[in-house]
């Protein structure tokens, strides 16, 4: 019975998380490719959020700064801003869907702007839990 409970609070703190874990990337051509296509998409100024339903308990997300987005070093600092902001909010976020959030170069944008920004798109595709 022991071992029973210490596995059921295992499996309670894996739930709570706050980091983004490897099952959370959608990492496949594939399937980022079936996002765009079949997916629905909701944009803003500067970036554009696809998704699509994926049939599990998790949502699994893709960051991808568009083509002629600065060099290598601004495209890494967009996409560590992008996962820090999912990471600390993605508690709030409705489940089961696969994710594709595009960037596109033009106005800068610093991390709190870049939140606000990530907090909209979301909030018009509809994926806060109430």
């Amino acid at each position: 019975m022991h071992a029973e409970e210490e596995r059921a609070d295992q499996n309670c703190l894996q739930q709570m998380r706050k980091n983004h874990t490897k099952k959370e990337r959608l990492k496949k051509k594939s399937e980022i490719s079936r996002v765009f296509k079949e997916g629905r998409s909701v944009s803003c100024s500067g970036a554009r959020l696809h998704l699509m339903p994926n049939g599990k308990n998790i949502n699994r997300v893709v960051f991808i700064p568009a083509r002629k987005f600065g060099n290598a070093v601004e495209r890494n600092y967009l996409r560590r801003h992008a996962k820090e902001i999912y990471r600390q909010e993605k508690e709030r976020f409705t489940v089961g869907y696969d994710i594709a959030v595009v960037f596109y170069p033009g106005t800068e944008y610093d991390f709190w702007k870049r939140k606000e920004q990530f907090m909209y798109l979301f909030k018009k595709a509809g994926m806060f839990n109430t």
